[in-house]
């Protein structure tokens, strides 16, 4: 028998709020009996019968290092019967732009795979008029911009066994992005709502040898840093599509930053194309 095209792999802690909508969109993108679900000693019941591949994890502190070399290790033993494999955090929903394939799994399966195949990764952002999100529809119909950020460019699609930096943001050898179809775009902060809860959460469960970590900031005062990070931002039409100039010249400046393990982001919001509204 053939390899199938792609497996999806997450892992996750007490995410009620996020894996819904991540089991929800992959079981479209690859079909639930291709999604893998990490859960890392959940105790709110978000796993409990859920339709996917479940591998329970005791929970013990976050190490993000441990993370990783899990996470890389588990990938690379589903090579055996997929083709490709794609991981991404539980509120990071990946899609191949609609003009090119329909699923990720059609366009894996419809191509030659590199070891690596990057997203061009955005943060889906709640700004001023937009009402609070109704988890029960795609987020693509409620939320109209986002910010793309280098360090949301995941080089997480590979067919080959991959070394990377914790958070996902990089890999450990040298490589330079290239982006053409693929897309990444980060929950988080699609609601202030859920942000605040989120950040909750986070506090009580911040990773291990990290001190500046994100993770332990406040959640008032993580929810007034991102709401202030975005006020008063242009909103600048972009189509995200090959050859668009402000796209081309975006995707050179992070994968400029990304080889420096740096990081860049847009000085402006960017409004989500028509041809992804309803794609996640």
């Amino acid at each position: 028998m053939e390899k199938r095209p792609l497996a999806v792999v997450t892992m996750a802690y007490n995410e009620a709020t996020m894996l819904p909508l991540w089991l929800r969109h992959y079981e479209r993108q690859v079909g639930a009996e291709n999604c893998y679900v990490l859960d890392h000693g959940s105790n709110d019941g978000s796993t409990v019968g859920i339709n996917a591949n479940l591998i329970r994890l005791p929970r013990t502190p976050l190490d993000e290092w441990e993370r990783v070399n899990t996470i890389r290790d588990f990938c690379a033993s589903l090579f055996i019967g997929f083709k490709a494999v794609l991981f991404t955090d539980a509120d990071e929903l990946a899609v191949v732009d609609p003009d090119v394939a329909p699923t990720l799994s059609q366009y894996v399966a419809e191509r030659d795979v590199p070891p690596v195949l990057d997203l061009f990764g955005s943060d889906v952002r709640h700004v001023e008029g937009e009402a609070p999100i109704d988890l029960q529809r795609p987020v693509s119909l409620q939320r109209g911009f986002v910010r793309p950020i280098s360090s949301l460019c995941k080089a997480t699609l590979i067919s080959k066994r991959t070394d990377w930096h914790i958070g996902f943001h990089c890999v450990v050898h040298d490589h330079r992005p290239t982006f053409d179809d693929l897309f990444l775009f980060h929950l988080a902060h699609c609601d202030n709502d859920i942000l605040f809860e989120r950040q909750k959460k986070r506090n009580a469960a911040a990773p291990v040898g990290i001190p500046d970590s994100h993770h332990v900031i406040p959640p008032a005062a993580f929810l007034d840093h991102i709401q202030t990070d975005i006020a008063g931002l242009a909103r600048r039409p972009v189509q995200l599509r090959r050859g668009e100039e402000l796209f081309e010249t975006t995707k050179r400046v992070f994968a400029d930053a990304i080889e420096r393990k740096s990081w860049a982001q847009v000085p402006d919001l960017w409004q989500l194309p028509d041809r992804f509204v309803g794609s996640f």
